[in-house]
């Protein structure tokens, strides 16, 4: 893998979906909602669904490898804690 290749990592903690955007080992962008399909249809709009490399959501090449996925889960569940989204019914 090219080291600053963009990496697209989908994934969901209590009821908010956030998708990480990596260029290389840093935080390049973050997209969250409630609903799967419309943060698929955000990235799908951005300019910089262009410059996706990986991806473990059909963009790109199949990203295989946990690092950034474990990275992207721990974001997910910091950002779902600080909007309480476990106690919210969506």
């Amino acid at each position: 893998m090219k080291v600053e290749s963009r990496i697209a990592i989908l994934t969901k903690s209590n009821s908010i979906y956030v998708l990480c955007v990596f260029r290389g080992n840093f935080l390049e962008k973050i997209f969250l909602d409630y609903k799967e399909e419309n943060i698929i249809a955000k990235i799908q709009s951005s300019t910089i669904i262009n410059e996706i490399r990986y991806s473990n959501i059909g963009i790109g090449e199949y990203y295989n490898e946990r690092k950034m996925e474990e990275m992207c889960e721990i974001i997910a569940n910091k950002v779902s804690e600080k909007l309480n989204s476990d106690k919210v019914n969506f």
